[in-house]
């Protein structure tokens, strides 16, 4: 029972305020499940909307801790299966069953569809972070929902009405259990380490356990990643034969970009558009069927989607410091500060490449979207991307090493930039499009010019750092 307790402690340890927050959800459940002879069936109905998402938000965690435990060799403990079963057993009891037959001996009604819902919610939840396609066709089910919300109710209150509710409920508990179990306890060969500078878009930099290793992907994603890496690789290849031809500090600097960011080459960014591309189509597609949809938020989701690049890049140079040893020694830089500023030119592509991806998706969903004033959203995020970017790159090269003071730090420029993105949409209505561009310049680049001029101050000023970060 000693493995089995270690086992049901896995989310308290590896997420403690969310474990905790999540067991006082179910004990104010049980709470209410308690009052229902005194106040009423419609206490009843609030303890399992908390039991509902407690479970969902649970067995996410559990499935999140459970993947990185799931390891090849984690199989040839004895019994690790039939303790895994016990700890299933104990969960499902906790969320579903025990509260369930509370319901029942209560006489709440509708307890048995109400228990069936909950183990429903349980599974997607455990399906949430083993089996990712079966969260996306969830995520693709809750848009349509939001397409269509009349024909959705419809549909949610005959289900309800029917006899074959909770049938149908239970079975797809067990289907998607069973797929998400089948995920998990698969053995296969540990997926290989990825760049921790790769960008955050492709998922696969996001798809770590919660222990540092990587995660398993599916067939999707495994060749999605493998075309990527072919155009990197490709890139690497051209621009090192292009040095040999002719050694120069532009192609040597272009060297370094290839090694640093090795999916932030032109193919790999053609590539990387289309595929944001086609998922932002499908969503403004089916949100565009919603009353009161302001199109000017495009824009906004622009910046954001653009802006997500530079937190990856902050955790990555962190994480890279002891491979970035064997750079210094093949750069061989006559300063520490030459090193330091080869690695900020490197880097600082990664400005125009964000602006350059913002207005591709602004420019895209002015045309799904068929904008009332094109070029006023466009000249706010072109510029306003531009001062973010550079704020966004200084911060995160110069930052808080510790993950708390980063988050806050995301928080605050992201913050700031829909700050800015809405009040230079403003200004350019109120000055016109020619001044106000020149005031909103003015502002937001010569803000974020000021914020990266000291954070190249201060990093030239830094000696180059190579031990690992602290877990």
């Amino acid at each position: 029972m000693r493995a089995v307790w270690q086992l049901w402690l896995l989310p308290c340890r590896q997420l403690q305020v969310g474990a905790v927050l999540l067991q006082l959800v179910w004990l104010v459940a049980a709470v209410l499940l308690a009052c229902v002879p005194a106040a009423g069936a419609w206490v009843a109905g609030a303890a399992a909307m908390l039991l509902g998402f407690g479970s969902w938000f649970w067995f996410t965690m559990l499935g999140l801790g459970l993947r990185g435990l799931c390891r090849p060799e984690s199989f040839l403990l004895p019994d690790f299966r039939r303790r895994l079963a016990w700890v299933g057993a104990l969960q499902l009891a906790q969320w579903a069953l025990l509260p369930t037959l509370a319901a029942l001996l209560l006489r709440v009604p509708h307890a048995l569809l109400g228990g069936a819902a909950i183990l429903l919610l349980a599974a997607l939840g455990l399906a949430a972070s083993t089996a990712r396609y079966l969260n996306l066709l969830v995520w693709g089910l809750f848009v349509l929902a939001g397409w269509q919300p009349g024909l959705a109710s419809q549909i949610a209150k005959a289900v309800i009405a029917s006899p074959w509710a909770v049938p149908l409920a239970l079975l797809l508990t067990i289907l998607i259990a069973r797929l998400s179990l089948r995920a998990m306890l698969r053995i296969e060969d540990r997926e290989t380490d990825s760049s921790p500078l790769e960008n955050a878009q492709l998922g696969r930099a996001r798809a770590g356990n919660l222990d540092g290793t990587p995660a398993r992907r599916g067939k999707l994603a495994r060749r999605i990643g493998a075309i990527f890496d072919g155009t990197s690789q490709r890139a690497m290849e051209q621009a090192l034969a292009r040095y040999r031809r002719k050694p120069s500090w532009h192609l040597r600097m272009v060297l370094v970009r290839r090694l640093l960011l090795p999916h932030d080459n032109p193919q790999a960014l053609a590539l990387r558009l289309l595929l944001v591309a086609a998922i932002v189509t499908f969503y403004v597609v089916a949100v565009m069927h919603r009353q009161r949809f302001n199109a000017v938020m495009v824009g906004a989701y622009a910046i954001l989607l653009g802006l997500s690049r530079f937190p990856q890049l902050g955790r990555g140079m962190r994480q890279m410091r002891p491979n970035l040893a064997d750079l210094y020694l093949t750069l061989a830089p006559r300063t520490r500060a030459d090193y330091q500023q080869t690695l900020l030119d490197a880097l600082t592509v990664l400005v125009p490449i964000t602006v350059l991806s913002t207005l591709a998706y602004t420019g895209l969903g002015i045309v799904l979207t068929h904008a009332a004033e094109p070029l006023r959203m466009l000249l706010d995020a072109a510029i306003v991307s531009a001062g973010a970017s550079l704020t966004a790159l200084a911060v995160h090269l110069i930052g808080p090493e510790g993950s708390f003071g980063r988050g806050l730090v995301d928080i605050g420029v992201t913050l700031g930039a829909m700050a800015a993105y809405w009040g230079g949409y403003w200004l350019l209505g109120a000055l016109g499009h020619a001044l106000g561009s020149g005031v909103l310049l003015l502002l937001t680049l010569g803000f974020g010019l000021g914020v990266w001029t000291s954070a190249r101050r201060e990093y030239l000023r830094r000696p180059p750092c190579f031990d690992a970060p602290l877990a």
